[in-house]
């Protein structure tokens, strides 16, 4: 998971940053693990924390916005499962892998939307545990690019 971590804050160009990954916890307000406790999720946030030289490019979300589509375009090549965007009013937005759309959710549904900023990812188990198969989905799309 380190490896599509990386790949993806490399592909903002620094807009992005590692807002919290593998961690062993339930779901916030549930009684079932979070995907974070299988190492299969990241938080990516375009906040800018200047004390920790963190997301400090200007337009954060625009970035953000553009790498989530660029993820979903090749979702089967990197092995994305879902993102859950939290800034969007009302209450965010959703975009899985077996519906391929976003769904705008309106009741609230994200712990932290609207107004997060930050997006959720998961992966399938094959790219999280395979670092190898990992930078040579990403190694590419930055050939295609």
């Amino acid at each position: 998971m380190t490896a599509w971590i990386n790949n993806v804050i490399e592909m903002s160009d620094g807009a992005l940053w590692n807002n919290g990954d593998f961690g062993v916890r339930n779901q916030r307000g549930k009684d079932a693990l979070s995907v974070h406790a299988t190492g299969r999720a990241v938080d990516l946030s375009y906040r800018h924390m200047a004390d920790k030289g963190l997301g400090i490019k200007e337009g954060g979300r625009q970035a953000s916005i553009n790498v989530m589509r660029t993820l979903i375009t090749n979702a089967d090549q990197i092995g994305l499962e879902l993102i859950l965007d939290y800034f969007p009013q009302p209450y965010g937005r959703g975009w899985r892998c077996d519906r391929r759309d976003w769904i705008k959710y309106q009741v609230s549904t994200l712990a932290g939307a609207p107004s997060g900023d930050w997006f959720h990812c998961e992966v399938t188990p094959a790219f999280a545990d395979d670092p190898k198969l990992v930078n040579d989905a990403f190694k590419s799309l930055r050939e295609i690019a």
